[in-house]
């Protein structure tokens, strides 16, 4: 048994349970075939009566204990399929694919209506991973999305605008952390309505780029408009950065033309394509860049 072959008898027992139908011949349904003694195959077709359905219907409910007439996939988590099958691997989902980590500049968060203290002054801490989907509540005004994980130790000593200090901060994730970006993709579809969205990246295409798709997403945190053209001209400039990165480049030209940005954000993408630079986060930080949150779409949007 496997995710596919559970999809596939839970899609058989429910079409017309009644009646005999026929299907295409395939190889897991060749395998369902064999494994369950239930229906048969004849001239390139698969063919099962309604006493073949309501049998095998049976063996999968006595093995599983799950009826495929009502379920139709195995759990998402592996805890969820080891309560009922001996692979718990068959699970959708790895248990670190809903992992995400989080902090906030004052320390604490407060998630499902309680306050969590993250860490002892004395000791700075990128913040702790939780499981997402266990996040019932998040009791936070402000949501900010963080790209860069170097960024997340650095939350309560950066100078930032108000409605950033007590947000509930969220690394945006990767593939070596252990923090995901599926899972943090999840809580802000899940939650991202009812808040501010705020995305903090680098100052490059790829991080407006990464703010204009992030669910819900109203405003982009970066240095101070007074102080864009001395980031990008700076000798703490990335200039090779830039250059891979005509992909996403393109993606906010196309924005631009289309006038669906806010004029400080269509005003940014512009000085970047005429400095050919970028300025990132790393660099915000360690040359005292005063921060500000611009919002990310016109009016119409």
């Amino acid at each position: 048994m496997n995710r596919q072959m559970f999809s596939w008898i839970s899609h058989l027992v429910k079409n017309r349970p009644g009646h005999t139908t026929t299907h295409p011949s395939s190889k897991i349904g060749l395998s369902v075939i064999e494994r369950y003694q239930c229906g048969r195959s004849q001239n390139n077709r698969l063919i099962f009566t309604a006493k073949n359905k309501s049998e095998l219907r049976s063996q999968i409910k006595r093995e599983l204990n799950i009826d495929p007439f009502v379920i139709d996939q195995l759990p998402d988590s592996r805890l969820e399929l080891a309560k009922i099958h001996h692979n718990e691997k068959l699970a959708k989902n790895p248990v670190s694919q809903d992992h995400i980590l989080i902090n906030s500049p004052t320390g604490i968060v407060q998630l499902n209506n309680q306050q969590i203290q993250l860490y002892p002054d004395i000791i700075p801490s990128v913040g702790f991973m939780p499981i997402a989907s266990k996040i019932s509540q998040i009791n936070h005004n402000a949501i900010v999305v963080v790209e860069n994980l170097a960024i997340m130790q650095l939350c309560n000593q950066l100078a930032l605008p108000n409605l950033c200090q007590n947000a509930f901060w969220m690394y945006r994730g990767d593939n070596k952390s252990g923090a995901k970006a599926e899972a943090c993709y999840d809580l802000l579809t899940r939650f991202g309505q009812d808040k501010e969205v705020i995305v903090f990246s680098d100052m490059d295409p790829k991080g407006l780029e990464i703010a204009l798709t992030i669910p819900y997403a109203n405003y982009w945190l970066g240095p101070e408009i007074d102080a864009w053209t001395h980031c990008l001209q700076s000798r703490h400039a990335s200039r090779s950065g830039y250059d891979v990165q005509t992909k996403a480049m393109t993606y906010l030209l196309k924005r631009s033309d289309a006038s669906s940005l806010s004029k400080p954000i269509n005003d940014l993408v512009l000085l970047m394509h005429t400095e050919h630079s970028s300025y990132r986060q790393e660099h915000m930080y360690a040359h005292n860049i005063p921060l500000s949150l611009f919002p990310l779409f016109g009016k119409e949007e």
